[in-house]
């Protein structure tokens, strides 16, 4: 008795892949033409984040040419016996640059080789002030 009560809850199997799930057609009736596919998004669409991004990446690289160019203005300003700082915080007097190094002496007698792109600039107030705005908006 249960049997017979299973069978009417089950729902009807699904249709098979390769039979039509509506209604057959009736002979002779002609079918109408599927129809057209909408248009793909295009355009404006599909520029607009490129029109956004392209000026953005330019001005990127326009700052960072801009402050690579103060580096090195910077840089080619400073002359022997100058009291400097590097960007790690290291002050010392300028000993001596090179096309790459720069030898800073640090202490009476402790001298140490430093790249000259990792100088700050000279060690005065202005200076001071700058390394520690810096350091506090890297915190």
């Amino acid at each position: 008795m249960t049997a017979p009560l299973l069978a009417q809850q089950l729902p009807a199997p699904p249709p098979r892949g390769d039979a039509p799930a509506g209604p057959a057609p009736a002979p002779g009736a002609t079918q109408a033409p599927p129809a057209e596919a909408p248009p793909q998004p295009g355009g404006l669409f599909m520029w607009g984040p490129l029109l956004v991004m392209v000026p953005l990446i330019l001005l990127l690289f326009w700052q960072s040419r801009s402050a690579q160019k103060k580096q090195q203005a910077m840089i080619s300003e400073l002359k022997k016996g100058d009291r400097v700082l590097t960007q790690a915080g290291i002050a010392g007097k300028l000993i001596e640059t090179g096309e790459r190094y720069a030898k800073l002496e640090i202490a009476p007698g402790v001298k140490i080789d430093i790249l000259k792109s990792s100088l700050a600039g000279k060690d005065n107030a202005e200076t001071a002030t700058a390394v520690a705005e810096k350091a506090e908006k890297k915190s």
